[in-house]
């Protein structure tokens, strides 16, 4: 049966299952931090007999505590009412869940240091760009997504669960941005890496993934982020590692006699 993490009982169960697992004890061991009794919340958490569950949006990520859950039909039938359309999870659901693509998770040990591609001249890093206008770069035609990124992040940097970074041109204008969103329980999850296209493949994005990285991992975190196949050589050439790889699902096709039972 799924909970909702209300509680401070459920919170802790709930972070007892993404305990040490990558990538879900960063992201979903943060959002029990901020949002658990937050009937307003962004993100809604829940637990389920072995696992641990959280919904933003139309994308949901399942922690499994084991090697299998008890009944993906009653999770699919729930995503479905929640309307969810994408599933990511640290193990494999049934077949008939279709496999929407592969994660990749990149790893920085705590204490790695990576060489640093050089900047561009007339180029600078600001430590604390505006979340407005990070915001308004990543999602320039997307305002309901743009409003709860700011929100969510703006939330997670007041509380010190993220930090964020960006590189500006000599007129102090955003040209890249990249930030660790979560930062909880050892270790640093970075995201949202984005450049202004006409600059990219010159380095920029680079220099500002591996400064980031290299802060976060020399103060004692693991350093964390996923990518899709197309992208896994750029990090491989930066030369952070791959350590694990996560599923992303479709829902399962609704059977007709289902649909014709809920109606």
């Amino acid at each position: 049966m799924l909970q909702a993490v209300n509680d401070a009982a459920r919170k802790r169960a709930f972070q007892q299952v993404v305990a040490g697992k990558p990538y879900f004890r960063a992201l979903l061991g943060r959002d029990a931090a901020l949002w658990t009794g937050n009937p307003g919340a962004p993100t809604r958490l829940f637990t389920l007999p072995g696992g641990a569950l959280a919904l933003s949006g139309r994308s949901a990520q399942l922690c499994a505590a084991g090697p299998d859950l008890p009944d993906w039909e009653e999770l699919a039938l729930f995503l479905r009412f929640a309307g969810v359309e994408r599933l990511t999870a640290n193990l494999c659901p049934p077949p008939s869940w279709p496999l929407r693509r592969d994660l990749y998770l990149y790893t920085l040990a705590p204490g790695g240091c990576l060489p640093v591609p050089p900047l561009l001249p007339g180029l600078h890093i600001d430590r604390h760009p505006s979340m407005g206008t990070v915001s308004a770069e990543l999602f320039p035609d997307e305002p309901e997504r743009r409003d709860a990124f700011y929100s969510e992040s703006c939330t997670a940097i007041n509380h010190g669960y993220a930090r964020v970074l960006a590189v500006c041109d000599g007129a102090n204008r955003m040209v890249c941005t990249v930030g660790a969103y979560a930062i909880f329980d050892g270790e640093a999850y970075m995201a949202a890496g984005e450049t202004r296209s006409d600059l990219r493949g010159q380095g920029i994005g680079g220099h500002l993934i591996v400064t980031l990285a290299n802060e976060l991992a020399a103060e004692g975190y693991t350093v964390t982020f996923l990518c899709e196949e197309k992208r896994r050589h750029f990090y491989d050439r930066l030369g952070f590692v791959c350590s694990l790889t996560y599923g992303q699902y479709l829902l399962p096709p609704q059977d007709n006699n289902e649909g014709i039972e809920n109606q």
